[in-house]
């Protein structure tokens, strides 16, 4: 996690995408404090679906993306795609994204090629 993290910037980086075009719609907690988003690129890329653990189970992840599915649509995307971690495949799935090939790639961290791997997912829209 650490060296997934290390290649993913804060705040002030997800804030200059939505200026180049990109959207992201946020899930608020009852003393309105972010639990839950996902950012999507303006061709259809979902690039980031974050959850907070304290706040699974409640269909947070579901609803995020079906905004990001009107929102898309709306805007003429025909297709979404995405690289979804292990933990978000599932959620995925049940949205109606399908598999379309496993990556498996490293990244650099402190000194050393940490393996990861994802799922290239994605959905066609009507």
């Amino acid at each position: 996690m650490a060296a997934w993290n290390a290649h993913h910037s804060g705040p002030s980086r997800v804030l200059e995408r939505v200026a180049q075009g990109h959207a992201i719609f946020v899930a608020a907690d009852a003393d309105d404090r972010p639990v839950a988003f996902v950012l999507i690129e303006p061709d259809g890329h979902l690039d980031q679906l974050y959850n907070d653990p304290a706040h699974t189970r409640r269909g947070l992840a579901a609803q995020l993306l079906a905004r990001a599915e009107t929102y898309s649509t709306a805007h003429g995307v025909q297709r979404l795609y995405t690289e979804a971690s292990e933990l978000a495949r599932p959620v995925f799935e049940r949205a109606g994204y399908t598999v379309t090939a496993k990556r498996e790639f490293t990244i650099a961290h402190d000194g050393r090629d940490v393996p990861i791997h994802n799922w290239a997912m994605e959905k066609r829209l009507k």
